[in-house]
């Protein structure tokens, strides 16, 4: 067998330059696909720590709470309601009753090995926690509800019940820089996770823009969705009223995007 030829310094240097641009046409791509599986990782990380702590409020019998550093005190009625948004990526904190007998709004923070996970990956900030839903219009901003560029927002903490009911609350994540231009903001660059505060129920959906909001009003579609939602493609008269429902009402399809609107405003 004749032995394989090596290939020369130019030969190599072809391939290392014909690999360069290969990268270089699919980095933009690549660089979209990691962007939002960190942001979907953060928010499932994020689901999972307040399942466990509704878990744990129902089988110890106390109240828990979920919040973000520097959150005020909801007891303290001259606390300020609007706190410094992070400019960094911090980590929520978790607190419990620890008299809940004869000091029921005594609560301290639990520093066990399951509060101290990596929650919200590296570069993702939590820019509010808020009661309910917002859906209000920001002059500036394409997108939505609270805006991100504010350097104070309200963050409020999230009370679990020992029969598993808890505050309805959405925490906005995002991994925008805090000097972002507000006029250049991308809807999928935003998540919220939304608790219901009935069932526990958690998902994350994101961000929506003006024109998406205002579709959805035209056809009487409600944005609150009841699943998760990270669809880049933009709601519009053309695809909102395709949907796919099997026998049990549930989408049978992810997409188009659409669909989960239109069930979500006959609920």
């Amino acid at each position: 067998m004749m032995p394989r030829r090596a290939l020369t310094l130019v030969e190599l240097i072809v391939v290392i330059l014909l690999l360069g641009l290969i990268i270089g046409f699919l980095y933009p791509d690549l660089d979209k696909l990691f962007r939002a599986r960190r942001m979907e990782e953060s928010a499932d990380g994020l689901r999972s720590l307040l399942v466990m702590v509704r878990s744990r409020a129902m089988h110890e019998g106390i109240r828990y709470r979920v919040q973000m550093p520097g959150t005020p005190d909801p007891l303290d009625k001259h606390a300020e309601k609007e706190v410094d948004v992070p400019i960094e990526t911090v980590q929520p904190e978790v607190f419990r009753q620890d008299r809940p007998i004869d000091f029921p709004d005594s609560f301290v923070k639990i520093d066990e090995e399951w509060t101290q996970q990596k929650i919200l990956q590296d570069g993702i900030r939590c820019v509010a926690v808020y009661y309910g839903t917002n859906f209000d219009e920001t002059q500036g901003c394409p997108i939505v509800g609270p805006a991100i560029t504010e350097t104070k927002w309200e963050f409020v903490a999230v009370t679990f019940n020992p029969d598993g009911t808890c505050d309805a609350a959405t925490f906005r994540l995002t991994d925008l820089p805090h000097d972002v231009d507000a006029s250049s903001i991308a809807a999928n660059r935003v998540l919220d996770l939304i608790v219901d505060g009935r069932t526990g129920q958690t998902w994350f959906q994101r961000a929506f823009l003006i024109e998406e909001k205002r579709v959805m009003e035209e056809y009487h579609a409600s944005p609150i969705l009841h699943m998760d939602f990270n669809q880049p493609e933009p709601i519009t008269e053309a695809n909102i009223l395709t949907i796919h429902v099997d026998q049990r009402g549930i989408p049978t399809s992810r997409k188009p995007a659409a669909q989960t609107f239109e069930q979500s405003s006959g609920q």
